[in-house]
């Protein structure tokens, strides 16, 4: 870690405390029980300090499905580390899936599982995100949505 920083000015970036605050905020949690699937999550303050957006941002980009939250049994409000990036761009074209998948079901918690659980190729649909695939990763949600929903 000391090597990545050699070329920062430590001091210009404020109080020590306040420097390691936002790097723990980096760091997803990925104690809970739900990590086997779901992964690493963050909780919303953490994603706050890391994104340096705010509550009222964050709640806008889950309203308009470009951001995914979690809620949990204790209404915990937690946010799936696989929808963003290492310098915490969002998995491209989730908006559009997740639009597409809650027309079959709204339940984030089932959006989050299909995103983020590998198929037979061993393949999740976040990776296939990532990698470009967006047209199938939507016409696959569009199908699953439909079967969701039928009775």
């Amino acid at each position: 870690m000391a090597e990545r920083l050699t070329d920062y000015d430590l001091i210009a970036l404020g109080p020590l405390d306040v420097l390691a605050d936002r790097m723990v905020a980096a760091l997803p949690d990925a104690g809970a029980a739900w990590g086997a699937v779901i992964g690493p999550v963050y909780t919303s303050k953490g994603l706050q300090d890391w994104l340096g957006v705010s509550r009222q941002a964050i709640s806008q980009h889950v309203l308009h499905h470009r951001i995914l939250r979690l809620t949990t049994a204790d209404g915990v409000s937690v946010f799936p580390s696989f929808q963003f990036d290492a310098s915490g761009d969002r998995l491209p074209y989730l908006h559009e899936v997740l639009d597409a998948l809650s027309e079959g079901i709204n339940d984030p918690w089932t959006w989050a599982t299909w995103l983020n659980t590998a198929d037979a190729s061993g393949e999740t649909q976040a990776e296939r995100l990532r990698r470009g695939e967006w047209v199938a990763v939507c016409e696959q949600a569009r199908d699953d949505a439909a079967a969701w929903s039928r009775p």
